[in-house]
C-alpha cells in the first residue's frame, strides 16, 4: 500500500519552472540573456544596433543612424517689385553708391543630412519561423533636416539688395524708387491671406512673393520635421552562411511618421514656402511640391546582424 502510494506520487509530480526554449540560429532564451549587433544601410542612412531578447517572442533594439550631408541646388530670379523691369535701375543705382554689381540670379544650394537615436521592438509571430518580425519603435534626431543657403559668390548680391531695401523703406514720397518696390528672390505669390503682428492683411492671395535678405544680408531656408518620430514596419533575417550560424542577414521596410510634411521656413520672414506659397517656378517648384507629398518618410534597409553572447 505504501509502495503504490509513492509511485503515485511520483507519477502525479511536474517541474514548477520550465527551462526556456533556446534556438541555436535565432540565439532565443530568456530575456536579456544574448546580444547581438547589427550594422545596416538604407534611406535613414549608415546604422548601428544593439539586440536582445525580451520574451521568448520579443526583442528590443536600440542604436543610431545617420544620412551623410548630400546637397541640392537651385536658381532664383532676382526681381524688382512683380518683375524684373526695374532691376537695371536698381543694380546702377546701387553700383554707384555701393560699389557692387547684382546679378540677375543667386544659387542656393540646400544640405539635406539626418542623425537619429532610436529604440525599437521587434515581435515574431510565427513561432514555428521566427524569421518574419513586426517592428514598432521610435526616432529621435535634431528637428532641423535641411539647410538651403546662397553660395558664397552670391554675398555681395544679397548685401545690395538688403542696402538697397532700407533705402526703399526710407525713400521720401516724391522719391522715384517708391514706386519700383522691394527687391528680393522671387518665389512664386502667396497662396493665402498673411498678417501682421496686430493681424491686419499684411499681403493678399496671389501677391508676388520675394524672398527679402535681413538687414545683414544674410538668407536662409531651413528644412524641418518633428523630433520625436513613431516608426512602424516588418522584417525578414535568416541566416545565409551554413558554416556561421552567428551571421544573420536581416531585410527591413517601414515607414517613419515625422507629423506631416516637413516645413521649408525663410529665416527673414518666417514663410514655410510648402504651405504659404504657390505657383513656384521651375525645379524649385518641383523640390516643394515633392516635400509637401512627403508626410512620412520610407524605410528601406539591409542588414547584418551578427551574435556576440
Amino acid at each position: 500500500m505504501w509502495t503504490l502510494g509513492v509511485l503515485a506520487a511520483h507519477a502525479q509530480y511536474v517541474p514548477a519552472v520550465n527551462p526556456p526554449k533556446y534556438d541555436k540560429v535565432q540565439h532565443w532564451g530568456g530575456a536579456f540573456q544574448h546580444l547581438d549587433v547589427m550594422v545596416s544601410l538604407g534611406t535613414t542612412g549608415i546604422g548601428v544596433e544593439a539586440l536582445t531578447p525580451i520574451g521568448e517572442n520579443w526583442r528590443l533594439r536600440g542604436g543610431v543612424t545617420y544620412l551623410p550631408w548630400f546637397s541640392k541646388t537651385m536658381t532664383t530670379d532676382v526681381y524688382v517689385g512683380k518683375d524684373q523691369s526695374h532691376f537695371n535701375d536698381v543694380s546702377e543705382l546701387m553700383q554707384q553708391w555701393k560699389g557692387y554689381r547684382m546679378l540677375k540670379q543667386v544659387k542656393m544650394s540646400g544640405m539635406l543630412s539626418m542623425f537619429n537615436a532610436k529604440i525599437l521592438v521587434d515581435y515574431f509571430p510565427l513561432d514555428d519561423n521566427k524569421k518574419f518580425r513586426v517592428t514598432a519603435g521610435l526616432f529621435y534626431g535634431p528637428a532641423r533636416i535641411a539647410n538651403i543657403t546662397p553660395d558664397s559668390r552670391y554675398t555681395s548680391t544679397l548685401a545690395t539688395l538688403a542696402a538697397y531695401n532700407h533705402l526703399y523703406e526710407t525713400a521720401e514720397p516724391g522719391d522715384p524708387i517708391r514706386s519700383w518696390g522691394y527687391a528680393g528672390l522671387y518665389m512664386g505669390q502667396y497662396a493665402q491671406e498673411r498678417h501682421d503682428e496686430v493681424h491686419d492683411v499684411d499681403h493678399v492671395e496671389g501677391e508676388t512673393y520675394l524672398m527679402l535678405p535681413d538687414d545683414n544680408g544674410d538668407l536662409s531656408i531651413e528644412m524641418r520635421t518633428n523630433s520625436l518620430k513613431p516608426y512602424l514596419g516588418v522584417g525578414y533575417e535568416f541566416g545565409f552562411l551554413k558554416k556561421n550560424e552567428n551571421l544573420k542577414l536581416g531585410i527591413d521596410a517601414g515607414v517613419l511618421f515625422w507629423g506631416g510634411a516637413p516645413t521649408l521656413r525663410v529665416s527673414s520672414d518666417g514663410v514655410n514656402l510648402v504651405k504659404d506659397i504657390k505657383n513656384i517656378p521651375d525645379k524649385k517648384g518641383d523640390y516643394v511640391s515633392k516635400i509637401n507629398k512627403l508626410v512620412v518618410f520610407p524605410v528601406i534597409s539591409v542588414s547584418l546582424i551578427y551574435h556576440i553572447l
